[in-house]
């Protein structure tokens, strides 16, 4: 493996893990959120509404991730 793809691999993993390590509990708060507070029973809702804020989340951890990255801070 050359320079260039451990780094790529390094940096695959890191997102990899900080993705399961933010959104695992963010999951479990929305659901906990949608269906025993808000007390919300179409799971489309709950399943577009969860959908929504994760994609959010993802973007702006892969971006700050990549940017470390670019800046060599990782």
């Amino acid at each position: 493996m050359n320079k260039t793809e451990r780094t790529a691999f390094r940096e695959a993993m890191i997102i990899v893990i900080m993705g399961v390590i933010i959104n695992f509990p963010l999951q479990t708060f929305l659901l906990w959120l949608t269906i025993d507070q808000w007390s919300w029973t179409n799971t489309l809702y709950i399943s577009l509404f969860t959908q929504a804020i994760i994609t959010v989340v993802a973007l702006i951890r892969v971006f700050t991730i990549r940017m470390r990255f670019q800046r060599g801070k990782f």
